[in-house]
């Protein structure tokens, strides 16, 4: 198929209405502006089209009568075919001589061969008739008609291949006063379709979008509407708990204000009312007001502690108060179930401890006694005395009177027999238990409960006992042997003596501000100690320390848990830790007699300052020649107090080997200060304001520091 007919989708050469309504069917999908390339080519194959269309109407148009008929050049020119002729790339073929004298030449088989345009004859030329060399030259323009054919004929091509062109005014005539189309109107309606269609696109999307958009608002009102069913659903579950809040506390009330009994007490307990409320904060809290407001009674405190399940621990950390508060409920009724238990094991005991205190009577002093009160008793049982009633008694109350008989009769035999009944018991009780036994020895000879602390997991605790309203004080205890207090055995060993005399001397030492007592315990365990506590003192000034140590060890001597056993330990009065240890001031035992306050403030006046002074300066190499780095070392003594500088300070005289004095050392009370003057100083021109500060001494043992004095300029 050849263009321009391809172009408008046509089969071949058509007439003039079918090209026109196949380029109006294009022009519905191709437009100027979405396409102008493809526009302008359907639009040049549509005029070149309709040019040929109307040659063609032209030439099967029957002439006029009046026309004469055409010359013979004219017919043989209308018998080309144009359409072959006008096939997109073809050339005009060229003909000979021959074929230009022969007017039945074949201008198809030319045209299908490649072959050039026939050259016309002068009279064809003449005639007018189409260069069509012209006319199939690049995108097949319209050829030029000469003048005679733009006379012959009445319309215009050029005007019929301008754009958007219209069909002239003598083409509509020769066509018969047919109209052409209307390609504005077909460009608008065009136009219009495609706006329909991108309207339709648009409404489609805001359709689309409008459903995203509804879709969205329902997938909100639907969240919106979840979250206040469930707010809705909380805050009715919330009244719903408050109201069984209101109604377990107000019944609880009810029972209490009634005094119910305990299964009435339980009932409520186990109702699902309660079982189902009972893990409310607002319940808990209720109930814990209730129970520190209300004295309820022990099984009503037992029922709400099983009620909850405590006797497997809290299982809420809210629920710890409540807990604390009920368990001394279910401890007694622990202790209670215990005591029953035990006394139905010591059934069988108790039967042979009754034989046995049967065969005690019999071996009485007042077994006559004893045998003249059942000879009685039984004789007044063969006379029918229990049948009888007291004169004085209505016959109602006979049988009172004799119970009442026989409770007093029990009530005294039990204040004999219930000590030893007891005492016995406790033995069985414990026998088994090491541990039990200790803390019943340890209670016995000190008047305090005992605790241990094993606990089974860690032998670190296997014998630490603490007292039982205790939480800090620890000691060490354990078995030994057979308890014989008369013959010296205690049936334990222990330390809680020594430990007593520790925990008191601690606490003096922080009353008084000293440190150190259990300086020399420091790797043991809280509850070991190896019997030796330092007191350490100042060298100047500690008298009444001393003097109020030695009331405290008195007062201590008087105390009970003093008695059973003497501590084992010693008290040692020093100074404060140095290099080489401490300076020792005197060592006292309990098992030493009386501590003697007066005689160690004497020792402590004479010789204390003197001994802790010498040894400050011999462990910062003082004791010497120390300006001009001599190695002679002097003798320290004594110089008593003296003042120096507003300071009191202890003075010390060094002498060489003549016995002369080079060197004076004032030590300050205060401590951190040591001041050097050398002898004979006061005698010359020295003062006070020669001694300045001379130099740091590190003290690496103990981590302080002291402040060396000495004259900067003297005249020796």
């Amino acid at each position: 198929m050849s263009w321009p007919w391809s172009q408008l989708g046509l089969s071949g050469p058509s007439d003039l209405s079918e090209v026109r309504r196949a380029y109006a069917e294009k022009l519905k999908t191709t437009h100027p502006e979405d396409d102008p390339e493809g526009f302008q080519r359907l639009h040049s194959a549509y005029q070149l089209a309709s040019r040929m269309a109307r040659q063609n109407r032209r030439k099967t148009r029957p002439a006029p009568a009046e026309q004469k008929e055409p010359p013979k050049v004219e017919r043989e020119k209308k018998e080309f075919d144009y359409d072959q002729l006008l096939q997109e790339g073809s050339e005009s073929p060229r003909l000979s001589r021959e074929q230009e004298k022969d007017e039945d030449f074949d201008f198809d088989q030319l045209l299908r061969e490649g072959s050039e345009s026939p050259r016309l004859s002068r009279e064809q030329e003449k005639e007018g008739d189409f260069d069509f060399d012209q006319l199939l030259r690049e995108g097949s323009e319209p050829p030029r008609l000469s003048r005679e054919q733009e006379k012959e004929e009445d319309f215009d091509f050029d005007q019929l291949l301008q754009e958007k062109g219209e069909c002239p005014h003598s083409l509509r005539e020769e066509e018969g006063g047919e109209q052409d189309f209307d390609f504005e109107r077909l460009i608008a309606e065009g136009e219009a379709e495609r706006a329909e269609a991108r309207r339709r696109r648009g409404e489609a999307r805001r359709r689309s979008q409008e459903q995203k958009r509804q879709e969205r608002l329902r997938q909100e009102q639907a969240r919106r509407n979840a979250y206040e069913q469930e707010r809705r659903s909380r805050f009715d579950q919330e009244q719903f708990r408050w109201q069984n809040t209101e109604t377990i506390l107000h019944t609880i009330e009810m029972l209490y204000n009634a005094q119910a009994d305990r299964e009435a007490w339980e009932k409520f307990f186990q109702s699902p009312l309660f079982q189902q409320t009972k893990g409310s904060l607002d319940l808990i809290f209720g109930l814990e007001d209730f129970v520190s407001a209300k004295s309820l009674s022990q099984e009503v405190r037992l029922a709400l502690f099983l009620a909850y399940g405590f006797d497997k621990g809290p299982s809420r950390p809210e629920l710890r108060p409540l807990y604390q508060m009920l368990l001394s409920a279910w401890q007694a009724a622990r202790s209670k179930k215990k005591k029953e238990w035990l006394l139905n094991i010591l059934a069988v005991p108790i039967t042979l401890g009754l034989i046995y205190v049967a065969a005690v009577i019999l071996m009485s002093p007042l077994l006559i006694v004893f045998i003249l009160l059942g000879l009685l008793a039984i004789h007044g049982l063969n006379k029918g005395w229990l049948r009888r009633r007291p004169k004085n008694l209505a016959q109602g109350q006979r049988s009172s009177f004799y119970v009442l008989c026989f409770l007093a009769g029990c009530v005294i035999a039990v204040a004999f027999l219930l000590p030893g009944l007891w005492e016995s018991a406790r033995e069985l009780t414990v026998a088994g238990d090491p541990r039990a036994r200790v803390c019943l020895y340890l209670e016995e000879d000190y008047g305090v409960k005992f605790r241990s602390l094993y606990t089974g997991n860690s032998p670190r605790f296997d014998n630490v006992f603490a007292p039982e309203d205790s939480h800090t004080q620890f000691f060490l205890a354990g078995p030994d042997g057979e308890r014989d207090k008369k013959n010296g055995k205690l049936g334990y060993t222990t330390n809680y003596p020594e430990m007593m005399v520790l925990w008191q001397l601690e606490k003096f030492a922080r009353d008084r501000g000293i440190t150190g007592v259990k300086e020399l315990d420091q790797e043991l365990e809280p509850w070991e100690t190896n019997g030796i506590f330092l007191v350490t003192l100042p060298f100047y000034g500690a008298e009444d320390t001393i003097t109020a140590l030695g009331e405290l060890l008195e007062e201590l001597a008087q105390e009970d848990w003093y008695q059973p056993r003497t501590p084992a330990c010693e008290i040692v009065l020093c100074s404060r830790r140095m290099e080489e240890g401490w300076v020792i001031l005197t060592r006292w035992k309990p098992a030493d007699g009386p501590f003697n306050a007066e005689a160690v403030c004497t020792l402590y006046e004479t010789d204390f300052a003197h001994a802790y002074c010498a040894q400050l300066l011999q462990e910062e190499e003082l004791d010497r020649d120390f300006i001009h780095g001599g190695e002679e070392h002097y003798t320290l003594t004594d110089g008593g107090m003296a003042e120096l500088k507003g300071q009191e300070c202890r003075r010390l005289y060094g002498l060489d080997a003549g016995g002369q004095v080079r060197m004076e050392y004032y030590i300050s009370v205060e401590g951190g200060n040591i001041y050097c003057v050398p002898g004979g100083f006061w005698d010359g021109v020295g003062t006070e304001e020669d001694i300045q500060f001379y130099r740091l001494l590190h003290r690496d043992a103990t981590g302080g520091m002291l402040q060396l004095f000495y004259p900067w300029i003297t005249p020796y």
